[in-house]
């Protein structure tokens, strides 16, 4: 192990081993039992070659953690620990310093001093600052000022790291160093004329939600937009938002970045491992409030947007529909739709043109699912929240009251434009008979000359709208106001069978 220990030491300095003949043991510390921390757990298990003999949860009560691990060493006389998340990585960096340490996600590793010990190893959470400053570069090229706020005492080596490499890329990093969080708000007034951009730290003593809400609604005041550090912060109010991708592949680099350190590999192991896959998240509604484009090859590859359906052949959705007048009466009937061959082709055509045939209409509104014809592809992908779009469409109505009678006693129709307006709204559940589903709400107005106000439930599970609520009113026509409903009942693939989640 001395051996082992001299490469950790020198991180990247290649040192000649001899193979072992036999797997060494390995001990797992985990802060919590957390669904993220068992990815991780089941990642490195994939990848590792060697014999896994201990997997503890540390208990909550801190005081007890250094009695744990005099007893890890003392009992199991592990070759390496494998810890996930940062309890985890205090408990056992400060009391493990003879054998390699493997962490993985541990926010910020450089935040504790205990955690940057030499024998620790670890895949970082959080962007390289090269990553940063690339997607700021697509998002404004004119950016040359990035904000941020951070705690002297625990972020020196990575704050000074991240400075120097902005400095080469002619972008200066303008920051500001507060001790608690009480001094948030003049450090953010502080900033307010200075920076083109506000960049969460990674530092969790001042990433609480209190905080992060005073810290949006800087944002919002002073049209600075923030790039947060995940998901959640997007949701919360950050224009942009960059973190790791996967826990289980973050657990999969661990465990490679153990194999390399007890197969006594001349591969160098370097002591901060960026995580491989990143997660881009985008808030469109922030963008709206702050008056921002964000490009569109940004939102294209966000993770947190609906992307485009791609259609199989044999794919089929059987919806039920209702019209209900306005003197009670109501229709109901079941559609299926099946594509095939690069087509969608329905039991009844008017589903899928939406015609509307007055004064007893069977309007069957526009879109059902994702068509392919240009003047029906009306969903701008890929859908988030706070979308907005305009389009045009082809419609036949009639000209006149007198048109308003059957083609074979002289009625006729014309072929008109229509103007229409649609947002995505934001996400939900929902339950139809075809299962339980998350979807994108989806507000339509058209522009005819009888008012149209769709309401729209999109889910990439089905690729398919899987709820609809129209109102349609009928101007000069004894018909009146029309509601109109739709609703996934099934849907499957044909080689497949039903409900076929994909």
């Amino acid at each position: 192990m001395k051996v082992l220990l001299a490469q950790v030491l020198a991180f990247c300095i290649l040192v000649p081993f001899t193979t072992q003949a036999e797997a060494e043991n390995i001990s797992v510390v985990m802060s919590s039992d957390a669904n993220l921390y068992q990815e991780a757990l089941e990642g490195f298990r994939e990848v590792v070659r060697h014999r896994i003999v201990s997997v503890q949860t540390l208990k909550e009560n801190p005081t007890t953690w250094r009695d744990e691990m005099k007893k890890l060493r003392s009992t199991i006389e592990p070759d390496l620990v494998f810890v996930i998340g940062t309890s985890a990585l205090q408990a056992v960096a400060g009391e493990i310093t003879n054998i390699p340490v493997v962490h993985s996600m541990v926010f910020n590793p450089f935040s504790n001093t205990t955690s940057t010990g030499k024998n620790v190893v670890g895949i970082s959470m959080t962007p390289a600052a090269g990553q940063v400053i690339s997607l700021l570069r697509e998002l404004n090229p004119k950016i040359r000022r990035v904000g941020t706020i951070w705690d002297p005492s625990r972020n020196v080596l990575l704050i000074s790291q991240v400075r120097s490499i902005f400095q080469k890329e002619g972008i200066q990093l303008v920051s500001r160093e507060i001790r608690s969080a009480g001094e948030i708000g003049a450090a953010l007034k502080s900033l307010e004329k200075e920076i083109d951009v506000l960049w969460l730290w990674p530092d969790e003593a001042f990433l609480a939600e209190d905080i992060l809400q005073r810290v949006y609604l800087f944002s919002f005041e002073s049209k600075i937009p923030v790039l947060g550090l995940s998901e959640r912060h997007t949701e919360m109010g950050a224009l942009l938002s960059l973190s790791y991708g996967s826990a289980k592949d973050m657990g999969r680099q661990a465990g490679e970045a153990a194999n390399r350190l007890l197969d006594d590999s001349p591969t160098a192991v370097v002591p901060h491992i960026q995580a491989r896959q990143l997660k881009l998240t985008v808030n469109l509604k922030t963008a709206r409030k702050l008056d921002i484009k964000i490009p569109e090859t940004i939102v294209q590859r966000a993770g947190n947007t609906i992307k485009a359906p791609i259609y199989r052949n044999g794919d089929w959705w059987v919806f039920k529909t209702k019209k209900i007048y306005a003197n009670g009466k109501f229709e109901v009937e079941d559609h299926r739709v099946t594509f095939r061959n690069g087509a969608f082709q329905a039991n009844e055509t008017s589903f899928l043109r939406g015609e509307d045939i007055a004064p007893t209409p069977s309007f069957l509104p526009f879109a059902t699912v994702h068509l392919t014809d240009p003047a029906r592809k009306w969903l701008d992908f890929p859908l988030a929240p706070g979308r907005t779009w305009s389009f045009q469409y082809r419609r036949r109505s009639f000209t006149s009251e007198d048109d308003l009678k059957p083609r074979y006693l002289g009625g006729s129709r014309v072929s008109t434009w229509v103007d229409a307006n649609a947002e995505a709204v934001g996400y939900k559940s929902v339950v139809t008979p075809a299962g339980k589903f998350d979807a994108i709400e989806i507000n339509r107005w058209d522009v005819l000359h009888r008012p149209a106000y769709l309401t729209y439930l999109y889910s990439p599970q089905s690729k398919s709208v899987i709820k609809l609520e129209a109102d349609i009113e009928f101007r000069d026509s004894e018909t009146g106001a029309i509601r109109f409903e739709l609703e996934l009942i099934a849907y499957g693939n044909e080689a497949v069978g039903k409900s076929d989640s994909r």
